[in-house]
């Protein structure tokens, strides 16, 4: 009795983390560059159960096998959804759009310094600081294709669709991008990434400046995919309270015996 229980409340604690993931996603629907994350959900290995003449015996032999039995299921990882998003201008010197070719693979990414860690970002909505440096929306300072943090001789510049910045009449960096084609190698980091493995040059990528790409999250789908999932993990607690009123049956038929 108690392995249907179990098998439930394993069913509950996977529907607790995909709502948490729906409900993140949701709750980014208005990040720009924000990818949404789905959540991958496994069975544990089935056992196989099997007839014995006599159970009491460890020599008894098989007499047949009964069929396989399912111990429930959990959440192997969350994996973000690199689609595109839609596109929108803004007239906004500061946001970003990286453009990719038809044939990219993988992921592009602006290359952030976040607590003097390199990290990577797809949010390209990006700001001047007092001292002028380019920031990223989490803070982090944007990094230039040699990996040095980006200052401005002036708040105002210019952005051509091969990454060079221009301020002032003066070259003062390439914006770097990377692109990973290894998506498991991405860990998140609040909403930037890092790259545990390589992150080379994205190639062929043109930039935009004054469109941001918004988040990919389809907000209909989400709000139903959460739906089902809030109906399924009541389900699972009504299996749960079913178990629990058996079980207290069993102990008070035990009692009175």
């Amino acid at each position: 009795m108690l392995r249907g229980l179990y098998t439930a409340a394993g069913a509950m604690n996977a529907l607790q983390r995909q709502q948490e993931i729906l409900s993140n996603n949701l709750g980014n629907v208005r990040t720009p560059g924000f990818k949404a994350s789905n959540g991958v959900v496994r069975s544990f290995p089935e056992m196989l159960l099997a007839q014995v003449s006599h159970p009491g015996n460890a020599q008894s032999r098989v007499q047949g096998e009964v069929g396989t039995l399912s111990t429930g299921v959990y959440l192997q990882e969350t994996m973000p959804r690199f689609s595109s998003g839609s596109i929108s201008e803004t007239g906004s010197p500061t946001d970003v759009y990286m453009k990719v070719p038809a044939d990219f693979t993988g992921a592009a990414m602006f290359a952030v310094e976040q607590n003097g860690e390199t990290l990577y970002t797809t949010n390209g909505r990006f700001a001047v600081d007092e001292e002028r440096f380019l920031r990223s929306a989490d803070g982090g300072y944007i990094l230039s294709d040699a990996g040095e943090r980006i200052q401005l001789p002036s708040s105002e510049f210019t952005l051509s669709g091969d990454g060079q910045i221009t301020s002032l009449g003066e070259n003062v960096a390439t914006l770097g991008a990377v692109q990973v084609n290894d998506l498991a190698t991405l860990e998140q980091v609040g909403n930037d990434y890092r790259v545990n493995g390589d992150a080379p040059p994205a190639a062929n990528v043109q930039f935009q400046q004054g469109f941001i790409e918004e988040a990919n999250v389809d907000l209909d789908r989400t709000m139903a995919d959460l739906m089902t999932t809030y109906r399924q993990f009541e389900a699972n607690q009504k299996v749960v309270q079913a178990y629990d009123k058996s079980a207290e049956r069993a102990i008070e038929i035990a009692r009175i015996r």
